[in-house]
C-alpha cells in the first residue's frame, strides 16, 4: 500500500511494513515498532537546527501559468498529543503571508488517513475501517461534507490497500493482502466491480508483495512492486513497475521488471514526456545502507512508455554512481526533468557509522542525509545548501502546482514547510508549531 497521511507516525510505519503510501506516506503505525522498523517519530536535539532561512510565503495567489484563476489550496497537516494524532484539513486561497495556519477555520478528519484533491473534491480514506469520505470544497473556501463508500463488503480490509486515482469517474482500490482490485467512482462514490488479483504478481520466491500508491498515464496504471519479508529481511532484488488497464472493467495485474536494479517501493511519476519514470530506492535505502545482505545493484532511474511491455532500453540513470553517494531514502519529482534526492552524506563512511549485527541503527537519529537535485538528462548533482542535514525518518517530500516542498525540523520539535526550486534556492511557506507537520498538498478546481 502506499498511502496515509502522517509524517511523524507514517514514515516509521512507511519504511518498513508497509510501504503503501498515500499522502506523504501515512502511518498506521504504533510505538510498538517491530525492532527493524523506523522506531519512533519525535525528534531531538540532535536531529536538525532551525533552517533559519527566509520567512514566508507570499502570495503565490490563485492563478496558473496561464494566468486563469485556479481553485484553492488544499494542506492537511497533523498535530500529535501523547494520546492521539489528528489530521486537519486547511482550505487557502493561497500561502499564508505570515507562515502560520489557522487552526480556527480547520476541519478536523481523524487519525491516520489518506487523502487526495480531484476536480473540486478532496478524499479521505481511513484506512482502519476501509471507508472513503467525500468533501466538496466550494469556491468561497467553505466544505460540504458529500458522501462515504465502505470498501467493507468487497472483500478488503483497507489497512493494506492503496489507491490509485485515474479520473473524477474512475479509481482504484489494491489490496494485495486480500488480492483485490476493487473499482469506484468518485463522483457517484459507487463500486463498480470488486475483481481477483492473480496469484502470479502477489509472490517471488515465497515473499510477499507489497504494492505502492499509483498514478494513471494514457490509460494505463501504474505501481511499484516489490516482494520482501520484514521480520527475516529477505527481499526480491529487482526493480518492478505493476501494470493494468485504467479502463478496463476487469483489470489484470501484470509486472515488468529490471534485474539491473535494486526494488523500490517509490510511487512511479509522469515525466510530461511521454515517459513513466520509476526510482529504484531499494527499499527507501535500507538495502543498500543497512540490511545485512546489501544489494550490490544499481539504484538506477528507469521510464517506460504506456502501452510498452518492457523499460526503454536507451535510458538507464545510476544515482548511486551520479551522487557518488552509497545510497539515498527516497527520490521525488521536479519540473524540468530533475529529481530531489534526499542521499546518504557522500563524506559520512559508512562502514564507519553501520552495526552488523542490529540493522535497526538505520531507523535511529544521526543526521547523516542531506538534500541534491539530479539533473536527470546531464547526469549531474547539485547539493541543495541551505537544508542542513538530518535523519532518514525526516525526509517528507510534498508537490503542488508542479513544485516541490520538503518538511524540515527544527530544534523545538516544530516543523517548516520548504519550497526547493530546480535551481536549488529554498523558501519557507509554512512555520508549524511544535508537534505539527504538513503532510499533504493539494490544490482543488475552481
Amino acid at each position: 500500500m502506499l498511502g496515509v497521511t502522517s509524517t511523524r507516525a507514517s514514515v516509521r510505519f512507511l519504511a518498513p511494513l508497509a510501504l503503501a503510501w498515500s499522502v506523504a506516506v501515512v502511518g498506521c503505525s504504533d510505538d510498538d515498532a517491530e525492532p527493524n522498523t523506523p522506531k519512533t517519530t519525535e525528534k531531538t536535539d540532535a536531529v536538525r537546527a532551525d533552517a533559519g532561512l527566509s520567512t514566508a510565503g507570499g502570495s503565490d495567489a490563485g492563478t496558473g501559468k496561464d494566468g486563469e484563476p485556479r481553485g484553492n489550496l488544499v494542506v492537511v497537516t497533523e498535530r500529535e498529543s501523547p494520546d492521539v494524532a489528528l489530521q486537519y484539513l486547511h482550505v487557502l486561497e493561497s500561502w499564508p503571508e505570515n507562515g502560520e495556519l489557522d487552526y480556527g477555520k480547520a476541519i478536523e478528519l481523524g487519525e491516520f488517513v489518506n487523502v487526495q484533491t480531484l476536480g473540486k473534491a478532496v478524499y479521505v480514506h481511513q484506512p482502519d475501517d476501509a471507508t472513503v469520505r467525500k468533501l466538496i470544497v466550494r469556491p468561497d473556501g467553505s466544505v460540504a461534507e458529500d458522501r462515504m463508500l465502505s470498501f467493507a463488503a468487497h472483500g478488503v480490509t483497507g489497512v493494506s490497500g492503496d489507491m490509485v486515482y485515474a479520473s473524477e469517474t474512475r479509481s482504484y482500490f489494491l489490496d494485495e493482502v486480500a488480492a483485490r482490485f476493487v473499482i469506484w467512482n468518485p463522483t457517484t462514490m459507487d463500486v463498480e466491480g470488486s475483481f481477483a488479483i492473480d496469484e502470479e504478481p502477489l509472490t517471488r520466491n515465497k515473499l510477499p508483495a507489497q504494492v505502492s500508491r499509483g498514478i494513471v498515464s494514457s490509460g494505463q496504471g501504474f505501481v511499484a512492486m516489490s516482494w520482501r519479508d520484514w521480520d527475516t529481511l529477505a527481499y526480491h532484488d529487482a526493480a518492478a513497475i505493476g501494470v493494468f488497464d485504467a479502463t478496463s472493467s476487469e483489470p489484470k495485474l501484470r509486472v515488468i521488471e529490471d534485474d539491473r536494479c535494486a526494488s523500490t517501493v517509490t510511487t512511479p511519476f509522469d515525466g510530461g514526456d511521454g515517459f513513466v519514470y520509476l526510482v529504484s530506492d531499494a527499499a527507501l535505502g535500507f538495502d543498500a545502507l543497512a540490511n545485512p545482505t546489501r544489494t550490490k545493484k544499481a539504484l538506477c532511474v528507469l521510464r517506460i512508455r504506456p502501452g510498452a511491455d518492457s523499460f526503454d532500453p536507451d535510458f538507464f540513470v545510476d544515482l548511486k554512481e551520479v551522487l557518488n553517494s552509497p545510497g539515498f531514502y527516497a527520490a521525488h519529482p521536479m519540473a524540468s526533468g530533475k529529481l530531489l534526492v534526499n542521499l546518504w552524506a557522500p563524506d559520512v563512511e559508512l562502514d564507519k557509522i553501520a552495526k552488523a549485527d542490529d540493522s535497526s541503527w538505520y531507523w535511529d537519529f544521526p543526521p547523516y542525509f542531506e538534500y541534491a537535485i539530479v539533473d536527470l538528462k546531464s547526469k549531474k548533482a547539485t547539493l541543495v545548501t541551505d537544508v542542513p542535514r538530518a535523519a532518514v525518518q525526516y525526509s517528507v517530500t510534498l508537490r503542488v502546482d508542479d513544485t516541490t516542498y520538503i518538511q524540515t525540523y527544527r530544534d523545538d520539535n516544530g516543523s517548516d514547510l520548504q519550497r526547493v526550486d530546480v535551481d536549488g534556492s529554498v523558501m519557507r511557506v509554512i512555520s508549524n508549531t511544535p508537534e505539527t507537520d504538513v503532510q499533504y498538498l493539494g490544490r482543488v478546481s475552481q
